[in-house]
C-alpha cells in the first residue's frame, strides 16, 4: 500500500505569495496657499489628479456636504483624501510643502484593564509548555455568568477567554506555573461588579469558581428602581428642578452607537453609521462594544420609574457610530455632521497619542459653527492624549473617583491613587496635564450595555459624559444663552467652556494637571447657586458618612491600595 501523498496546506492567498504588511492609509489635503511660504506657489495641478497620476489610488473624499458649510471651511479641509500608500511615497509627498499629509491613525475607546511590565517580544522564548486552568464564574446563588471576559496574568502576555454558556472559561498561559500567577481579572457584560483576584490560587485539571457580586449589593437594583449615580449626585443632579431636562439642545455622542433596544434608550431617534462607506442612516443602533451606550445613558438615559437616569432626558440625541474601527478619517466625518445638523455639544469619549492637524482644524471650525466638543483626557495614566491634548477648542475631563462606591474586590478598587480628599481620589488611569480643564466621576460609573442590562465602567471616557450632560443642561437653561450668547459662534462655546469651569468644586488630588478647576456643579452652572466653589462633603442621611469614609480609607490602606 502506497504511503499517504503529502499535500501542502491551501493559502488564503491564490498565488500562494508569502504574507505581507498592509499598507498605510492616510489623509492628503492641499495646504491653504496663504499659508505656503513666499518661495513657495500654489500647484496647477488638482491633487487628485497628482495622486492617480503617481499610481495611488484614492479610497473616498472626504468633506462637506452643504454648500453653506462648505464655504467656512478652512481650505485645506475642503477636500481631504483617504489613499493607501507605501511609506516610501508618503514620505515623497510629505516633502512637498503644498500637500499636508497624515496617517489616518486609529482611535481608541481604551477600557481600562489590568497592566503589568511591558514584554518585549524580543524575549518570548519559543519552547516550553503549555499549563490550562478552568475558570468557573457565578452569581452567589452558583448561576453560572456567560460571556464574561476573563484575564489570567502570568510572567507574560495575558491569557484571555469568554465563558460559555455553563460560566466556564479554559486559559492557557506558557512557562507559567501557580505559583508565577500574577493576577485574575473577571469582567462580567452586566448584572455584577467585576473582579480582581492577586495571586490567584488556582488548581489545573478542575473548575476553579469565581463568585461574582452583584451590582444591587451596593447600589439601588437598576432593573426594579430608578436611581441616580453617584458621580450625578456629587454635581448635584439630585437637586435640580425636575422640569429642566436639556430640551430643545442637540448632543452628539460620537463612539460605537447605541443600543435603542434598551429600556432608557428607546427615545434614541437619529444617528449616522460611518463604519460603513457610504454611511448608512440605520447601523448606528448595533452598538456591539456597548460603549457607546454607555455613554449615552450617561447624557440622557430616560427618566422613567427603572434604570437609569440622564442628565438630560429630553435633549435631541445624535449617535455617531464610529467603532469598531474608528480613525481620524471617520472622525472628520463625524464632526462634518455635527457642523452641518448644528450640534450644541459633542461627547468625544476617544483618543489617541498620534495629533492630526487636519483634526484640530476640524475641530476649530466645529467651534466657530458654535459646536461644544468635550473630550475624555485618555486612559494610559500617561499625558492626555489627541484630541484632548488641544487647547482652547476642547474642554478636557480627567477622572476620579470615591471610596465606598465599589465593592473593594472589584478591580475598581485598584484605581485609588495614595492622594485622598474627603473620600475622593484621582483615577489611576486617568491621563494628566496642563490640558485638563475640569474633572468628573470615571471610576464604577452604572450606566446602559447592550440589549438592555447595566454594568460599572472605568475611564476617561464615562467621566466625559458627566461634563457634556451639564452642558447641555446649561446651554438649554443658563440665561446667557438665550440672550447676549445666543448665536452660534466662539464666544458661544467659549462662555460654555467658562461656566462649567467656573462652577466647578476644586478637589486637592495633586494639582491642576489632575482635576483642572474640579468637578462642575450643575447647580451653579444653571445660575442655581451662588458660583463661589465650596469643598466637597461627603453625602449624609444613610448614603456614605464622614465616620464610614475614615474606616473605609483604612480598609483600602490595609489592602495596600492607599
Amino acid at each position: 500500500m502506497p504511503p499517504p501523498s503529502k499535500r501542502r496546506p491551501s493559502s488564503p492567498h491564490p498565488d500562494n505569495s508569502p504574507l505581507t504588511s498592509r499598507e498605510r492609509p492616510y489623509l492628503v489635503a492641499r495646504q491653504d496657499p496663504a499659508l505656503l511660504p513666499a518661495s513657495v506657489q500654489p500647484s496647477s495641478v488638482p491633487l487628485e489628479e497628482r495622486l492617480r497620476a503617481e499610481g495611488i489610488p484614492v479610497d473616498r473624499t472626504i468633506g462637506p456636504q452643504s454648500l453653506a458649510v462648505l464655504e467656512t471651511t478652512p481650505a485645506a479641509l475642503q477636500q481631504v483624501f483617504l489613499a493607501r500608500m507605501p511609506d516610501e511615497k508618503a514620505a515623497q509627498l510629505a516633502a512637498d510643502p503644498t500637500i499636508i499629509i497624515e496617517e489616518d491613525a486609529p482611535l481608541h475607546l481604551s477600557p481600562v484593564t489590568p497592566v503589568f511590565d511591558n514584554v518585549d517580544p524580543a524575549v518570548f522564548n519559543p519552547f516550553g509548555v503549555g499549563s490550562s486552568w478552568q475558570i468557573r464564574v457565578t452569581g452567589p446563588d452558583d448561576a453560572p455568568v456567560p460571556d464574561a471576559s476573563v484575564f489570567l496574568y502570568g510572567g507574560g502576555v495575558p491569557a484571555q477567554a469568554r465563558t460559555d454558556k455553563d460560566g466556564v472559561a479554559t486559559l492557557t498561559l506558557f512557562n507559567d506555573s501557580p505559583e508565577s500567577l500574577r493576577g485574575l481579572y473577571v469582567n462580567p457584560q452586566s448584572t455584577y461588579w467585576n473582579l480582581w483576584l492577586d495571586r490567584p490560587r488556582l488548581t489545573a485539571g478542575t473548575a476553579n469558581q469565581v463568585k461574582l457580586t452583584p451590582l444591587s449589593s451596593t447600589i439601588p437594583d437598576p432593573a426594579e428602581t430608578q436611581a441616580l449615580g453617584w458621580g450625578q449626585r456629587i454635581m448635584r443632579l439630585d437637586r435640580l428642578d425636575p422640569a429642566l431636562t436639556g430640551a430643545n439642545v442637540k448632543v452628539a455622542v460620537i463612539d460605537s452607537g447605541t443600543a435603542t433596544t434598551h429600556r432608557d434608550l428607546s427615545h434614541v431617534r437619529r444617528g449616522r453609521d460611518l463604519t460603513v462607506t457610504p454611511a448608512d442612516d440605520h447601523g448606528w443602533t448595533d452598538d456591539t462594544m456597548g460603549h457607546g451606550s454607555h455613554c449615552t445613558g450617561v447624557i440622557a438615559a430616560r427618566n422613567d420609574k427603572a434604570g437609569i437616569s440622564g442628565f438630560a432626558p429630553a435633549a435631541e440625541v445624535h449617535e455617531l457610530r464610529i467603532f469598531p474601527g474608528g480613525r481620524f478619517s471617520s472622525l472628520l466625518d463625524a464632526l462634518d455632521y455635527c457642523i452641518e445638523q448644528q450640534i450644541d455639544v459633542v461627547n468625544m469619549s476617544l483618543g489617541t497619542q498620534t495629533g492630526s492637524n487636519l483634526v484640530a482644524q476640524k475641530i476649530g471650525q466645529a467651534k466657530q459653527a458654535g459646536v461644544a466638543c468635550i473630550a475624555a483626557a485618555g486612559n494610559s495614566g500617561g499625558p492626555v492624549q489627541f484630541p484632548g491634548s488641544i487647547r482652547d477648542d476642547v474642554l478636557t475631563v480627567a477622572a476620579v473617583g470615591r471610596l465606598g462606591e465599589f465593592p473593594p474586590t472589584s478591580f475598581h478598587a485598584q484605581q485609588v491613587t495614595g492622594t485622598v480628599d474627603n473620600g475622593y481620589f484621582s483615577a489611576k488611569f486617568s491621563c494628566f496635564g496642563p490640558e485638563v480643564d475640569v474633572c468628573a466621576p470615571g471610576v464604577a460609573i452604572v450606566s446602559a450595555v447592550p440589549a438592555d442590562g447595566f454594568a460599572a465602567w472605568d475611564g476617561t471616557s464615562m467621566a466625559a459624559p458627566h461634563v457634556a450632560g451639564v452642558a447641555v443642561l446649561t446651554l438649554a437653561h443658563h440665561p446667557d444663552f438665550q440672550s447676549a450668547y445666543r448665536n452660534r459662534d466662539a464666544a458661544r462655546v467659549d462662555r460654555l467652556f467658562q461656566i462649567l469651569k467656573q462652577s466647578a468644586t476644586p478637589l486637592n488630588l495633586g494639582g491642576p494637571e489632575r482635576t483642572g478647576a474640579g468637578v462642575p456643579d450643575v447647580l451653579r452652572a444653571l445660575g442655581a447657586a451662588p458660583v463661589t466653589p465650596v469643598a466637597p462633603t461627603p453625602p449624609a442621611d444613610g448614603d456614605y458618612i464622614a465616620a464610614a469614609l475614615e474606616d473605609l480609607r483604612r480598609d483600602y490602606q490595609d489592602a495596600g491600595l492607599l
